[in-house]
């Protein structure tokens, strides 16, 4: 993490007032190291950040009051030298002068990485009720809530460097992220210093770091933003998931564009039906979007909700698409397995535009990206001389070098929609077969599997069932709930893959099924491997395995030799 120092802060006693809540501090730290918190006071008396006065009574002859109360007349409280530089909840992450968030997690406590993190220089710590003893502390009452409370903290902190970058927001079931990525490459061209921040990374002009979620807690939310202003970025376009908006993630946080893409069923295992998934996601526009009468909102109407939104957005937002209610249009779309050409339309001018990317829902986030950067004032030639050389974003039907003849795409298609959506795109580039080796991810929504099933059954010649990330759940329980999608669908046998017109295979070793399915190639042959894209990893249970489809596709086509 970047030094971030200097910049306004805040004092543990400040914090703790503006959370209302009360800063503490009494007890020596872990292992009998002394409390943080100032140097020990001349003859024995306690250091600042020691015992709190009795009945919070101010100290005599000006000297700052214990307790964290406020001292009389302005003289500064407990906590005043305790200036925190940051705020994080992973130990791992702690800088010194840090604030160290114990949370309780899924399978992890933050309480049992206190002390490690006031080792690595935690200046204190914020936790929930019970109390214990570790030095300099903000005490939530109860658990309930407490993510809310960091975040909120994690902002007063932040947000006083992070105040003047311009947020775009894109959400939708898909297509973030190759709209992020086709966004950044335009707005590099107008010469704007960009970061994004997304399922696949975050970046921005010298930094990468891994995403551990599409939109992240607060702490590391806001700490990023913080860091890429520290860095000059004027523009960040961040991909903002449905949990991220339903869970407060991005609140305190104001969008001067958003964009919409579509809604296809995913993560009804957390919103439970569709209703709450699309209910999730219109807060972008209602609750976080710049309220300034503008046009600020970007909506795809190819999508029936894109269309719903966009009415009740009004004057607000302007529709991209290839219908005739679409104020950024594409027409005369030609498609081949090189790229796409197309003529855009727009209010800002019309012209036609080549591209290396695949598919017609690929040209659908061309446009996404065109409609965004024009209203924000980009020049039409900057948006034309990225989008011609713009690739996308890695693992969305992301070409796997191959012999002459046969195409391998690796894509993160992981919910019906998109896998369907991909499906028909290559379907129409007429190949002799369209083979899809695919599977469902574990713990998550266990409707969607028949779901995806039938999409391969639809649009594809061939099958191959596999495992995906099966985390704690059973990879052949998962397959056999996925095949209820392809009942009706001949089972063959790995020998006769390479020759068989349709059906299809299960094989729940991914390495195994990626060289099956390479050796099962014909001249004039699709294969699609879906469902991890970008992934490199494989979760089985709760440890993550390195696995790159890439990787595994290109040795097994190396191994064929042929090119």
């Amino acid at each position: 993490m970047a030094d971030l120092k200097p910049h306004p802060g805040l004092t543990l006693t400040e914090l703790a007032k503006r959370l209302g809540l009360k800063a503490l501090g009494s007890e020596p730290a872990l292992d009998g190291e002394p409390a943080l918190g100032g140097e020990p006071a001349l003859g024995g008396e306690p250091a600042l950040g020691g015992e709190p006065a009795l009945e919070s009574e101010p100290a005599l002859k000006g000297e700052p009051a214990l307790g964290g109360d406020l001292a009389l007349e302005g003289e500064p409280a407990l906590g005043s030298d305790l200036w925190l530089s940051g705020l994080t909840e992973d130990s791992r992450l702690v800088t010194p002068g840090d604030l160290f968030a114990a949370i309780e997690g899924l399978g992890v406590n933050g309480r049992d990485y206190i002390e490690k993190a006031l080792k690595a220089g935690a200046k204190a710590v914020i936790l929930t009720e019970p109390d214990i003893p570790c030095g300099p502390r903000i005490v939530a009452p109860q658990k309930e809530g407490f993510r809310a409370i960091v975040n909120q903290a994690a902002q007063e902190i932040y947000q006083p460097l992070a105040q003047n970058l311009e947020l775009i927001g894109l959400t939708g079931t898909n297509g973030k992220s190759t709209i992020s990525y086709l966004l950044e490459a335009i707005l590099k061209a107008h010469n704007l210093k960009t970061g994004v921040m997304g399922t696949i990374e975050y970046r921005w002009p010298g930094a990468v770091r891994e995403a551990p979620n599409t939109t992240p807690e607060g702490p590391l939310l806001w700490r990023t933003l913080a860091e890429m202003a520290k860095d000059n970025c004027q523009t960040v376009i961040m991909e903002v998931s449905s949990h991220a908006l339903e869970l407060g993630r991005v609140k305190g946080l104001t969008f001067a564009y958003g964009l919409f893409t579509n809604l296809t069923q995913d993560h009804l295992d957390f919103h439970g039906d569709l209703a709450s998934y699309f209910k999730a996601k219109k807060k972008l526009f209602f609750e976080f979007l710049k309220d300034d009468k503008a046009v600020r909102a970007v909506i795809g109407v190819n999508d029936p909700k894109g269309q719903e939104l966009l009415k009740e957005l009004g004057d607000r937002a302007l529709g991209y698409g290839f219908t005739s209610s679409a104020k950024v249009r594409g027409t005369n779309i030609q498609k081949s397995l090189t790229g796409l050409k197309l003529t855009i339309e727009t209010p800002w001018g019309s012209w036609d535009q080549e591209s290396p990317l695949i598919g017609d829902y690929n040209a659908e986030n061309l446009l996404g990206a065109a409609a965004l950067a024009g209203l924000k004032g980009v020049p039409v030639s900057a948006i034309k001389e990225a989008l011609s050389k713009a690739i996308g974003a890695p693992g969305r039907l992301e070409k796997v070098p191959s012999p002459k003849g046969t195409l391998v795409l690796v894509d993160y298609a992981h919910s019906p929609g998109a896998l369907k959506t991909v499906l028909m795109a290559l379907k129409e580039l007429k190949p002799v077969r369209l083979m899809a080796l695919f599977g469902c991810g574990g713990d998550r929504d266990r409707l969607k599997r028949p779901l995806m099933g039938k999409a391969v059954k639809d649009y594809a010649q061939i099958g191959i069932l596999t495992s995906d990330n099966p985390r704690t759940e059973d990879p052949l329980a998962i397959i056999q709930e996925t095949e209820g999608g392809l009942v009706g669908w001949p089972r063959l046998k790995a020998k006769d893959l390479k020759t068989a017109s349709y059906g299809y295979a299960v094989e729940p070793d991914r390495k195994t099924a990626i060289n099956l399915a390479i050796n099962s190639l014909n001249t004039g042959d699709i294969l699609l491997i879906a469902g991890k894209g970008h992934e490199d990893y494989q979760i089985i249970g709760r440890e993550k395995f390195p696995f790159d489809d890439r990787k595994v596709a290109l040795a097994a086509l190396k191994a064929l030799g042929g090119f």
